[in-house]
């Protein structure tokens, strides 16, 4: 019995190690990415900024595609369990559009030009473009379930596709805020009447 325990300690504490391991990987990866870009992201800076031995990100990652698309994937979804754990559900009074700053929020963030680079380089990446096309479906559904929870006795007809303009609005406008983001505010505040209008 003693032996039994033994050997599943030792396999847990493995498995807590190569968490840890991968976490510091993929947190690396995308200050890596963000700062630097996707081309001079190699896997030997993510490395270096993980602190972590070559063995030890090629056990976890074997090509630079999977690892940064993770990476950001990694980063999503902590930012989608922030949103859900902040407003699980849409008090009786709120406004139908009161998902819409929460989500703009995640276009303002850092998150933002991460997937920016990783688009950019899909564009003559077959491989990446296949990974990233899994992981944007993937973060639509997610969003949009978080979306829904917050829209008062459940989303309306129309909120599909108030959601999906949203996002390609927002895309936009977070693009273009990268070199000014003069009228931000107007445009936001102006989106806001425009989905209040179709939500009716």
């Amino acid at each position: 019995m003693a032996a039994v325990t033994v050997s599943e300690a030792r396999r847990r504490s493995d498995e807590d190690r190569s968490h840890r391991t991968r976490e510091r990987i993929l947190h690396a990866a995308v200050e890596v990415l963000t700062e630097r870009g996707y081309a001079a992201t190699s896997i030997a800076a993510v490395q270096a900024r993980a602190g972590v031995s070559r063995g030890a990100l090629l056990h976890q990652y074997a090509g630079k595609a999977h690892l940064l698309v993770d990476a950001v994937r990694h980063l999503a979804e902590r930012q989608g369990e922030q949103l859900a754990a902040e407003a699980p559900a849409a008090p009786a009074r709120s406004p139908a559009t009161d998902w819409l700053t929460p989500l703009w929020d995640s276009f303002s963030s850092p998150l933002f030009g991460a997937v920016l680079e990783l688009w950019i380089a899909a564009r003559t990446d077959d491989e990446l473009r296949r990974v990233l096309l899994d992981y944007e479906r993937r973060l639509r559904v997610d969003l949009h379930r978080i979306a829904a929870a917050r829209i008062p006795g459940g989303p309306p007809p129309a909120f599909d596709m108030a959601f999906d303009m949203t996002l390609t609005y927002y895309r936009g406008l977070a693009l273009t805020a990268i070199i000014s983001d003069r009228h931000q505010e107007k445009l936001l505040s102006d989106w806001r009447t425009t989905v209040s209008a179709l939500l009716r």
